[in-house]
């Protein structure tokens, strides 16, 4: 029977999501909703032209909204949200409340592992999977990290590196903005969740830069960034000694980064401004994005992943590297390619009954090799290199 599925965003991700299923996901229809309605028609135009035939339909909603939120998920089987992450432990129980399945682009990783699980019985009963972070980066690049660790007998160490990056550096911050500023500054603040000693273990974001040299790029510079593990930390608790994200960036971005953050731009605290009260991080939400739009600059994702550990009881490491351009076919650019088509892979996993029912952490959805057969489906590449030592 064929899925109808049902977008809640038209903005960057979201059309990605409704090409991809409309390629790959077998739809009935597909509905691509946002609060400007004349944006989701626009965005429903083109991927009707892209496809070229009539599968997606624009439809207005505020997700804010609880009663529109409801009533246009009641009209479909899956459901896809590609809205700031804020709102989507909310939009994630009135999925549940609804009884309809639900995938995001991210969520809040403890929030879904202790509290929202405790009505993983509820969604089974109900035949539905709820499923978070299932973009890019937490998303794809956990799974290249699921690869990793299914290709050995023990694994010790999974390293795993991404950005969203123009293709040569621009602007005042070397940085494009290729999704929204609210989850960037959200990334940058906080903690990191990482495994270490093989214990879910938090760790400052931005502080601990290194250089990694990327063949086509040059060198690089990583830094800790939240939500970049998802769930993970906590599933391979015991069972992987060190895994951590970190987050790419031309080199320089991360000093001014820091700076803004230690004078306080990214603070949630209100201050007085004359008669005014500005919260600093939403003046910087509103201020940054238009100085670093470069409309003209195509963007690329690049993405590394590095694994070590033990098979046939010798030394054992892994190596994978993609890196992906805008599409000049299709306008797509290399983030939205990268993030709405992984997010569609999952979606059309629930779609299909192979992903399991339940409150599922994004790692248990499927396996690496799984998700990696069907990304290669998309026409990317990814770089393998293995070395396996052989002991005498």
């Amino acid at each position: 029977m064929k899925t109808r599925y049902a977008i809640l965003g038209a903005g960057m991700q979201g059309p990605a999501v409704a090409y991809d299923l409309a390629r790959f996901g077998d739809p009935e229809l597909i509905y691509l909703a946002d609060i400007d309605l004349e944006k989701a028609t626009l965005k429903a135009e083109w991927i009707n032209q892209l496809i070229q035939r009539t599968l997606v339909y624009p439809k207005r909603v505020d997700a804010r909204d609880e009663k529109q939120v409801r009533d246009y998920f009641e009209q479909a089987d899956v459901i896809i949200s590609a809205v700031p992450w804020q709102m989507n432990m909310r939009l994630a129980q009135l999925a549940l409340e609804a009884r309809r399945s639900f995938i995001d682009m991210g969520n809040e990783p403890e929030w879904f592992w202790f509290e929202f699980r405790k009505r993983h019985e509820e969604a089974q009963e109900a035949g539905i999977a709820l499923v978070p972070d299932c973009g890019l980066a937490p998303g794809m690049v956990n799974h290249l990290g699921l690869y990793c660790i299914e290709k050995m007998d023990r694994c010790d160490t999974v390293r795993l590196r991404c950005g969203g990056l123009p293709q040569r550096p621009v602007g005042p911050l070397g940085y494009k903005l290729v999704f929204n500023m609210i989850g960037v500054i959200s990334e940058y603040t906080g903690q990191a969740l990482t495994l270490r000693e093989g214990k879910p273990t938090y760790v400052p974001t931005m502080d601990d830069v290194e250089t990694i040299e990327i063949e086509g790029l040059g060198v690089l510079e990583a830094a800790s960034t939240s939500g970049g593990t998802s769930t993970a930390p906590f599933t391979l608790e015991g069972k992987v000694r060190e895994y951590d994200y970190k987050t790419l960036r031309y080199p320089g971005h991360w000093a001014i980064m820091r700076a803004l953050r230690d004078l306080g731009f990214f603070d949630e605290e209100p201050v007085k401004v004359g008669d005014a009260l500005v919260t600093p991080r939403q003046f910087s939400v509103t201020v940054i994005p238009p100085r670093i739009q470069f409309p003209e600059e195509k963007d690329l994702v690049v993405v590394y992943a590095h694994a070590t550990g033990v098979k046939s009881g010798c030394p054992f490491a892994i190596t994978l590297q993609l890196i992906d351009y805008h599409d000049e076919e299709t306008g797509f650019t290399a983030m939205e390619r990268c993030t709405g088509f992984s997010a569609s892979i999952i979606a059309i996993g629930v779609a299909q009954g192979t992903v399991p029912r339940g409150l599922i952490p994004y790692e248990q959805s499927m396996s690496g090799h799984t998700f990696v057969k069907e990304f290669l489906r998309r026409g990317f590449r990814i770089r393998e290199t293995i070395s396996h030592e052989i002991l005498e």
